[in-house]
């Protein structure tokens, strides 16, 4: 092995020093070429090789090296003001001076979908950036409902956008796109290329505004940060980061990039500190804490145990194990993997979980917390690799637990009693669940849930809107206590074909709505029924409701096969019921005038 090859080993890794090998054969021959390419702009990594690999990306790796070999090309720039510029790309600029003028830009952004700008959110942008916001003279006409899909350069994407530089020498720049975090890499919209808007832009904002733009203009870098997660700092070089929260990377080898400014306060100490996801550990004072502002129980889930003797941090093969021990022999467990984010985590101890636990974190793969009673709010809320999950003890568990798109095929919560809003939401993978305690469930259960086939709930007795909304595969459903049923029951289930509910006496709307296969149904004791009852129904033939009083509009409208339906003590009816049944509608209508000539009939004997 060369001494150049040595040291790419010693800085990115075995894996890297094999790559090279292998896509620069020519130029190692020109000794240091490579080496100084690599040391000026990537930061010491040991996951770039990984990353190009998993991602295919030999040509554009190549590419990458060897445009810094060619001799740039001349750019034709042209004489127009940024203003002019945009307005020929199609936007309206606007230079932001006061916290007024950032605010003005809010009205364009999702609250509903949670995409509006950290810049926006949090305030005090001004103070460290200049800001511009560009919006698409057509802005008016491109509606976020109209992308379920989105990608970050498409119309809805690149329609609002904000342009940042840092204040400085150097001004870092950042476009941050109108989804926010709904994209991969938002703050980096057209790769952070003013040219990739309009040709002359950059050049146009350095002359009119006397910037010095620290910006990539090698086309060959952008699968850095459109497809990997890297960030450049003001040093010129690419970091390889875990997360961004709030425009603020985290960055392995304890590095922090804000601003580009990139922070090496705890890099220069590693003895001492260990930045794990957004967390700090300083193995000198016995501590941990977030750098973010965000209330992220996990620290707080930690420092609740007790008081900490000594924090321990051994390595196993690529990851490492940190042991947090405590004056009483207590111990707490976790496992990061060789980019020091957080994979695994045990804590025997805790008996409540707070709001917002590892928020942010995306790695996690396995937690036990076998005393906890009570999980907070948004309990790993931005994981989606979830594996293993032990919750044996919990009792009540908060809004939106493990929502979106989890590799989890299997969850046991044995003893939990409640549960919120928004419990396992989108998670299509999931096929199967065991709740047999629970007696209270929030709206969207298991919304958009495809893999669930089979479910009971033999003790639940409230359940609230959107119940197993558009799980289109299930077929078996027991749920014998229940007393109260919310809207949008079990809408789009079409493989279900018989359902009963004994007690059910309270029933919201759009029950069963497009539920085209049920065959069979039993609500014995519901007395009032809410509009867009069973609709869109093909093969049911009877149905029986002995103690209905009241029926909503648009009552079994559309189910073509129906033969009878049977109200005794029906008292009234909405409009556009039975639909083109009208023998049946007419059987309602003599039964209600029957008995509303009973009941008069007993008022007076009475």
């Amino acid at each position: 092995m060369n001494k150049e090859l040595n040291q790419i080993k010693k800085i990115y890794g075995e894996e890297m020093m094999h790559l090279c090998r292998e896509l620069f054969p020519s130029l190692l021959e020109q000794e240091g070429v490579l080496l100084n390419i690599l040391k000026s702009n990537i930061a010491p990594t040991r996951s770039f090789a990984t990353d190009i690999k998993e991602n295919n990306l030999y040509e554009e790796f190549q590419s990458y090296i060897y445009s810094f070999t060619e001799v740039e090309k001349i750019k034709i720039i042209k004489n127009k003001n940024p203003f002019e510029l945009m307005g020929e790309a199609g936007y309206m600029l606007y230079e932001c001076k006061s916290e007024d003028d950032i605010q003005s830009f809010r009205k364009y952004y999702s609250e509903v979908k949670d995409e509006v700008l950290c810049t926006i959110k949090n305030g005090g942008r001004l103070e460290r950036c200049h800001v511009f916001f560009a919006v698409k003279k057509n802005v008016d006409q491109i509606k976020r409902e109209d992308f379920k899909n989105p990608k970050r350069e498409d119309e809805y994407g690149t329609s609002v956008i904000s342009i940042q530089f840092s204040r400085g020498r150097i001004n870092t720049l950042s476009i941050k796109n109108r989804y926010n975090h709904s994209v991969p890499n938002p703050d980096a919209t057209f790769s952070n290329n003013l040219d990739n808007i309009i040709p002359g832009l950059k050049h146009s904002f350095e002359k009119y505004y006397g910037f010095h733009i620290n910006q990539n203009e090698r086309s060959e870098a952008e699968f850095l940060t459109d497809i990997l997660n890297y960030t450049k700092g003001n040093d010129g070089r690419y970091y390889h980061y875990n997360l961004e929260i709030n425009g603020i990377y985290y960055c392995e080898n304890n590095i922090i990039i804000k601003d580009g400014e990139v922070i090496t306060k705890y890099r220069d100490n590693k003895e001492r500190y260990l930045l794990i996801d957004e967390f700090i550990i300083d193995r000198k004072n016995k501590t941990i804490c977030s750098c973010v502002y965000e209330k992220d129980s996990f620290v707080k889930s930690i420092n609740d145990v007790g008081s900490i003797e000594s924090i321990n941090v051994t390595k196993n093969n690529e990851n490492k194990n940190i042991d947090i021990c405590y004056s009483d022999g207590k111990k707490i467990k976790i496992q990061v993997d060789r980019n020091n984010t957080i994979i695994g985590y045990e804590n025997n101890h805790i008996m409540k979980i707070d709001n917002d636990f590892l928020y942010n974190n995306k790695h996690l793969k396995s937690i036990s917390l076998s005393r906890a009673l009570m999980i907070g709010d948004n309990f790993l809320y931005s994981n989606n690799i979830i594996e293993d999950i032990s919750l044996p003890q919990a009792l009540v568990v908060g809004r939106f637990f493990l929502p979106d798109d989890m590799q989890i095929t299997s969850i046991s919560l044995p003893n939990v009693r409640a549960i919120n809003i928004g419990f396992l939401q989108n998670n299509e993978r999931l096929s199967d669940i065991s709740l047999p305690n629970v007696q209270r469930i929030g709206a969207q259960f298991l919304f958009y849930n495809k893999g669930l086939i089979s479910i009971s709930l033999p003790k639940v007795q409230i359940i609230r809107d959107n119940f197993l909304y558009n799980n289109t595969d299930l077929k078996h459903i027991s749920l014998p206590n229940v007393i109260i049923v919310g809207n949008a029951f079990l809408v789009n289930n079409t493989e279900l074909k018989f359902i009963s509910l004994p007690c059910a006496q309270e029933i919201g709307y759009s029950f069963l709505y497009h539920n085209v296969d049920l065959e069979h149904i039993e609500i014995p004791r519901v007395k009032t029924i809410y509009s867009h009852f069973l609709v869109n129904n093909r093969v049911l033939k009877f149905i029986e409701l002995p103690h209905a009083e009241t029926i909503d509009n648009y009552f079994l409208p559309n189910n073509s096969q129906l033969v009878d339906v049977l109200v005794p003590l029906i008292q009234g009816i909405g409009q556009s019921s039975l639909f083109k049944r009208k023998r049946l509608l007419k059987k309602i209508e003599k039964q209600i005038t029957i008995n509303t000539a009973t009941e008069k009939v007993l008022k007076k004997v009475i």
